[in-house]
């Protein structure tokens, strides 16, 4: 038996009408707060894709067979796209660039709850600007994103952190292996706390409940990055956002701020994360450019919504079906007048009678039904009928 590869998902077209209408809500937003809605290839050099990246993601790029001389690959995120974008165009943009896109990525990983190899992405990014004023722009981006579809701040929490402070408390308690610590920090939610602190321990860290007290009681004002981090904390006006200094991020190229959003009850994987990462466009060969954004993932979007009965309505019936007796070519004619108008209007395609045609049109829930054969045409009159109510008018052809 046929089946669709794993980690992969068919949308039957109500499913895909949702998704779509959950991500126009997200591009709506989006387009509110002046981001302008850009698209890249899914293919890039497997360079590109693997430039800066933690191994962890390098291993799970899906990579093409080689032709001639090009390593080609299908992107695991869209930052590195975004950047090379960016880098192409940044003499002629003006700054800051503010960008987004809805669009597939692709992972070789363990697909799970919430994680496909193949998983739908709202993706935004800002260039250009350092102040934290960009952090929390994109932060409430995210949040009014999430709200635009229904949901209220009770249903989520945003977790923001600054890496360099993050970093500074680190080195007081383990001065080797700093990323590897933060990698395990960046675990806390998934495993046991008896499994955290070991792994804290294996990692090199001399007083581990030293370091967790530190991380859940901070002093901000007195380390490296803690300013930067309460100027965007004041700038977010939401009773969802907490500062969480267990929030690493795992991809090691941010620089800053970073955030990871998650519902309240924690069912879910991360709805969203995403950063500043401000060194990123020089080491891939651009002027230097600060820069700042992040993804939300429609896996685990779309449980949270289906969770709290959420997903939105949609209305898939027609607004006309047109019933055919042998007269196509008038029907033809009229279906193009009613979709003129703006109607939706399902012509009758195959040979049946009357009645198999009326069955059809209850099975696709079409709102509307007209009959038309050789004596609606000869008389240019024809009767429309409401199958919500059952009544019916004549109109003229």
């Amino acid at each position: 038996m046929l089946k669709n590869v794993k980690g992969t998902q068919d949308f039957m077209p109500e499913e895909e009408a949702i998704k779509q209408k959950v991500f126009d809500s997200l591009k709506s937003v989006a387009l509110k707060f002046g981001f302008k809605q850009v698209t890249t290839p899914i293919i890039e050099s497997f360079e590109l894709l693997a430039k800066k990246q933690g191994e962890e993601i390098r291993n799970q790029i899906f990579t093409l067979e080689k032709k001639g001389n090009e390593d080609l690959a299908m992107r695991a995120e869209f930052t590195p796209s975004f950047a090379r974008l960016f880098i192409q165009n940044q003499k002629e943009l003006a700054k800051p660039v503010k960008w987004f896109c809805v669009d597939r990525v692709w992972r070789y990983e363990k697909p799970q709850s919430g994680r496909m190899r193949e998983f739908y992405q709202f993706n935004v990014e800002l260039y250009g600007s350092k102040e934290a004023i960009a952090d929390a722009e994109v932060i409430s981006l995210a949040i009014e994103g999430l709200k635009s579809l229904g949901l209220k701040e009770k249903d989520f929490v945003v977790n923001v952190n600054n890496r360099n402070v993050l970093q500074k408390i680190v080195e007081k308690y383990a001065n080797k292996n700093v990323e590897e610590v933060i990698r395990v920090i960046d675990k806390k939610t998934k495993i046991s706390d008896k499994d955290y602190k070991e792994m804290l321990k294996d990692a090199g860290v001399k007083d581990v409940p030293g370091l967790i007290k530190e991380l859940d009681e901070p002093d901000i004002k007195k380390v490296e990055g803690g300013e930067e981090l309460k100027a965007v904390l004041d700038l977010l006006p939401y009773k969802c956002v907490k500062m969480n200094l267990t929030t690493a991020r795992g991809l090691s190229y941010y620089t800053g701020t970073v955030f990871e959003i998650f519902d309240t009850e924690g069912k879910y994987r991360a709805l969203a994360g995403g950063g500043r990462y401000d060194d990123m466009i020089e080491q891939f060969g651009g002027q230097p450019t600060p820069a700042t954004g992040f993804g939300m993932g429609w896996s685990t979007v779309s449980l949270l919504l289906k969770d709290k009965g959420m997903l939105p309505s949609i209305d898939m019936g027609p607004d006309y079906f047109i019933a055919v007796i042998d007269v196509e070519k008038e029907a033809m004619k009229l279906a193009s007048k009613l979709r003129s108008e703006g109607n939706k209007v399902v012509i009758n395609l195959v040979k049946k009678n009357v009645g198999n045609q009326m069955k059809y049109a209850n099975s696709i829930e079409a709102k509307n039904v007209i009959v038309i054969g050789s004596q609606e045409v000869k008389e240019k009159k024809c009767k429309v009928k409401d199958m919500k109510t059952g009544k019916e008018k004549t109109i003229n052809l």
